[in-house]
């Protein structure tokens, strides 16, 4: 039974099969200030295979043959996305952490995963991007679940204090997932 998780750094993504998500629900954590509101905006649903194996041809990351072989192999395949960040009054985004997981499964354990993670600053002088903190895709070897974390640092000019936004994604081998926000 051959597995694959290839893992190579993208323009900040972590690659290892490709997909779409679709609209974001959102829900406000604090009231807002005039930093804005921290807010988390979620997304899940199940694709085929061959709208996996479509959409990473689209987006200009085809799979290799391994990763379709091993998509092909499994059951399912299923995406998660959640955002954490600020939000202005209008709606937009100030700072943002996005981590999006892909991954495929037959019951027994993951067949394939792939993390892309995001940042996003609207004024990148008041909110300066100081980097990754935590930024890694990882499974036990036994291959029943895949983990991301993606934690950002953004400095706000304003306040001198840097905001540290972070998602952390589980995926399981039976198609359940588990995540955390915060920061």
């Amino acid at each position: 039974m051959r597995r694959v998780a290839i893992v190579t750094v993208l323009s900040g993504a972590l690659a290892a099969g490709v997909l779409a998500a679709g609209p974001a629900a959102q829900a406000e954590t604090k009231p807002a200030d005039k930093l804005g509101k921290e807010v988390t905006s979620t997304s899940q649903q199940p694709i085929s295979k061959k709208q996996l194996i479509a959409e990473a041809q689209s987006m200009g990351q085809p799979l290799t043959a391994k990763e379709k072989a091993s998509v092909q192999a499994a059951t399912y395949c299923r995406t998660i996305q959640y955002t954490r960040g600020r939000k202005a009054s209008n709606g937009k985004w100030i700072i943002a952490v996005t981590s999006r997981l892909y991954w495929c499964y037959n019951g027994y354990s993951v067949r394939s995963y792939r993390a892309n993670l995001k940042a996003y600053t609207y004024n990148k002088y008041k909110w300066v991007w100081k980097g990754w903190k935590v930024k890694k895709a990882t499974h036990p070897s036994n291959w029943a679940y895949v983990t991301t974390y993606a934690q950002g640092a953004f400095y706000y000019t304003g306040n001198r204090y840097t905001y540290k936004p972070y998602v952390i994604l589980r995926g399981y081998k039976n198609g359940a997932y588990k995540w955390k926000v915060g920061g």
